[in-house]
Formats: C-alpha cells, sequence, structure tokens
C-alpha cells in the first residue's frame, strides 16, 4: 500500500529535473588563453616606470585634459601620481556658480567648468586586469598551442590569418569562463586572435569578455572587461583595453570607455578615455616617490 501510495506521488511530481548541462568548452581556445597567462608571466620588466597619464572627456561639447605625472614600481605595482596643474586652465575651469535644485544642476554660468569629480587613474601600466596578478618567476616552459585539426566542425588555425588599480586582484582561470575562439580580426597594430570570455560565476569579479592576442608572441594586445577601478560609475560598463610593445615588453596604452559615464543625478560624460604616453624606464627614482603621507 505505501509502495502504491510512493508510486503515484512520484507519478503527480513528473520527472526529476536534470541537471544543469556543462557548457562545451573550446580546447583550442583554453590553450590560447593560457599561452597568454604565460606571456604575461615570463615577461622581465625594469623596476621603475615614469610615464604621462592623460584623462580626457567629453561635456556638452566640450573637451576637458587632465593631466598626471606619474612613477610606477613594478616589484609591487606601488603607484606616484602627480597632478599637473595649469593656473589658467584651473582658474577657466573653477569660475562661474552653478545653480542646482535638489541636487540637480539647473545652469552654470561657466559653461567650461569642470562637471565632475575626477579620480587619480590609479591603474597599473603593467596590468593584465586578471588575466595574471603580476608578472612573477617564470614557471616551467610550455609549447605554444598546436593549431586545430582540419576537420570541418574545427576553428580555423588562427596563425594562418591576414589589450585607477588592476580589478579584483583575482587572478582568472580557464574554469572561471567559457572561453571561446573567434577567429582573426585586424587590429590598429595588426593581426589578432580573438577570444571571448563568458564567465560561469561571479561576473563582478571575473570581468574579463574578450582578448586579443598576437598570433606570434601571443602578447596581449587588446582587450574587454566590465568595469573598472571598483567604483561607481566606472564598474558599471564595459571598457576596451589596448596595450603597447615597448622594448620587448607590454604596456598599457589606452582604457576607453564604450558606453556613457553616469555622475550622480544629472552629468552624463558621452566619452572617457585614459592615455598612457611618454614611457621612460629610469635606473632609480627620486627619493621618498612612493612613501605615503602623514595622516593627521
Amino acid at each position: 500500500m505505501l509502495h502504491g501510495l510512493a508510486c503515484a506521488l512520484a507519478l503527480l511530481a513528473g520527472p526529476a529535473p536534470s541537471p544543469s548541462p556543462i557548457p562545451t568548452q573550446d580546447a583550442y581556445a583554453e590553450r590560447l588563453f593560457l599561452a597568454a597567462k604565460e606571456a604575461w608571466r615570463t615577461r622581465a620588466d625594469v623596476p621603475y616606470l615614469r610615464y604621462g597619464a592623460l584623462i580626457r572627456y567629453l561635456h556638452n561639447g566640450h573637451v576637458f585634459d587632465n593631466w598626471w605625472d606619474v612613477y610606477a614600481r613594478t616589484s609591487d605595482g606601488q603607484l606616484s601620481l602627480f597632478r599637473m596643474v595649469d593656473p589658467e586652465e584651473d582658474r577657466r575651469r573653477l569660475s562661474g556658480v552653478p545653480f542646482s535644485i535638489f541636487g540637480v544642476t539647473i545652469f552654470d554660468t561657466n559653461p567650461d567648468a569642470e562637471p565632475i569629480r575626477l579620480d587619480e587613474p590609479r591603474i597599473e601600466p603593467t596590468g593584465s586586469f586578471g588575466i595574471v596578478v603580476r608578472p612573477g618567476p617564470a614557471p616551467s616552459e610550455t609549447p605554444l598551442p598546436p593549431a586545430p585539426d582540419s576537420s570541418a566542425d574545427a576553428a580555423p588555425n588562427p596563425d594562418t590569418g591576414d589589450d585607477l588599480r588592476e580589478i579584483g586582484r583575482v587572478e582568472a582561470t580557464t574554469h572561471d569562463y567559457r572561453i571561446e575562439y573567434v577567429g582573426i580580426d585586424t587590429l590598429r597594430d595588426g593581426p589578432a586572435q580573438h577570444l571571448t570570455l563568458q564567465p560561469l560565476r561571479q561576473p563582478t569579479v571575473n570581468r574579463l569578455r574578450e582578448l586579443w592576442l598576437d598570433p606570434t608572441t601571443h602578447r596581449t594586445m587588446q582587450i574587454k572587461v566590465a568595469g573598472i577601478l571598483n567604483g561607481k560609475p566606472y564598474d558599471g560598463i564595459e571598457w576596451t583595453v589596448r596595450y603597447v610593445e615597448l622594448e620587448g615588453r607590454n604596456y598599457l596604452q589606452q582604457v576607453i570607455a564604450d558606453a556613457p559615464l553616469h555622475f550622480g543625478l544629472d552629468t552624463t560624460v558621452p566619452k572617457y578615455e585614459i592615455d598612457f604616453v611618454d614611457y621612460h624606464f629610469p635606473a632609480d627614482v627620486p627619493k621618498y616617490t612612493f612613501d605615503k603621507p602623514f595622516d593627521f
């Protein structure tokens, strides 16, 4: 009797739900991703960098440029930023009076006034945005990924075709993403192997979305990342990050917003980018460059 009742309840409940399918992995794309990580790990960097960082954005038809002189220590990613101030330019931007109602600016007597409070560009010039945390000692050498087979379902061989603070401090693994090989794209610096990355968990931590690699060296040429700086509004949109190779090493060149940024209730910045320019590689830096100021 009890057995019959259990059978009846099982029929009413319907079939047991099938487990969630495990995403099919693109083995060739995963090998390319591991080769990209290896390229970051095996780089040999200089101890110090000095460069210019420019935040450029557009607001109400006006282009605003803000410059920093930056020192970077590659051993620990420490940055020292000095705002470059033009007194005449600051007077122009800071003059005028904004008129607001309930926190919303109705108009400003100075149309060229600085509309937002800028955050410092605290992004490591050697940052990979999660591909690796920071280049460390070179592991044992691994062979470059072989080309896929020539079957009809295999991806084409990409080698025959015509990449503020680092996000999260979490290093990505192939198990964090579903990685797929797209093909060969042509970037400003030449052909690149294109991968897409879909986070399998913690999308706010695992923020890589696309990756472009040099077909020969697997150097990161460009990435697309879902958020920077771990704060609003910078973490709410996707960014395109471009890299440049200097003296055989990879450095940030541009970080460009792919969508408008919304500051507060009434300020929208349609275009925003950070440029990294004029790299120098000093053997030493001035004393106390990276010392933190006293807190009073």
